[in-house]
């Protein structure tokens, strides 16, 4: 088989996958994806805040209704001494009355805490949003550079991409779907010479090559699969 075409294919998309590992690897696209985490974060913390004081205001209301009722009880309360002879009732009274008051107490430290929280989460809330703000204005400079250097390598690319793709009709559909698949799988290059100086091994994963697979590898054009890496080996044309 004559891999002139499919060759040529390769060679120019991995000169496409060249520019994009570039464009990847720059520092506009690292800054971009460090402002971009930064607004995550502020983002995490806030909606962390935010359900935060929800259960909060949840159990505020849950206190507020104890303590409502707990005082409504006390209030009943009210003149009931005055009337009582026995020592024994009185002091029944006296010391229900006295639980009463100290739970009263206990909620009411509980909300004074509660409150303070609320305090502490409007404060951390302000804060947090500010610093959000002056992060999405660092990922607006950052994506507009980013996008400034997507736009610089954009001609050679779509140069690039034309003169790969004018390849297709004169490749038979069978080896580019093999290409495809080993390019998704991140093998490449996915056609690799083989010279028979490999000593039975496969020039790119350096793995034994099979003998059945070698029967295949005589002369040039021929090609077969690696039965490790899936990589077509091909000897090439004199």
């Amino acid at each position: 088989m004559n891999f002139e075409k499919i060759l040529e294919y390769q060679r120019i998309d991995q000169e496409i996958l060249a520019l994009e590992n570039e464009v990847n690897k720059s520092k506009e696209r690292a800054n971009l994806a460090a402002a971009k985490n930064n607004i995550a974060k502020s983002t995490e913390i806030i909606n962390r805040l935010k359900d935060e004081a929800a259960a909060l205001l949840v159990s505020y209301n849950s206190v507020q209704d104890k303590i409502d009722k707990l005082k409504a009880e006390l209030d009943e309360y009210e003149g009931v001494l005055d009337g009582v002879q026995d020592v024994a009732e009185t002091d029944y009274h006296i010391k229900k009355v006295s639980a009463i008051v100290d739970n009263i107490s206990a909620l009411e430290k509980e909300v004074a805490l509660g409150s303070k929280r609320i305090d502490d989460i409007n404060d951390k809330y302000k804060k947090t949003w500010e610093q959000g703000v002056k992060d999405t204005a660092v990922f607006k400079a950052a994506k507009a550079e980013y996008d400034k250097l997507v736009e610089d390598y954009r001609p050679q690319v779509v140069e690039k991409v034309n003169a790969r793709d004018a390849l297709k009709d004169d490749i038979p559909p069978k080896m580019l779907d093999v290409y495809n698949s080993l390019r998704s799988a991140k093998k490449m290059p996915a056609f690799v010479p083989y010279d028979g100086k490999s000593s039975g091994c496969c020039p790119r994963c350096g793995m034994e090559v099979a003998n059945d697979t070698l029967s295949k590898l005589k002369n040039p054009g021929d090609y077969a699969e690696c039965p490790n890496c899936r990589r077509i080996l091909y000897i090439p044309e004199k």
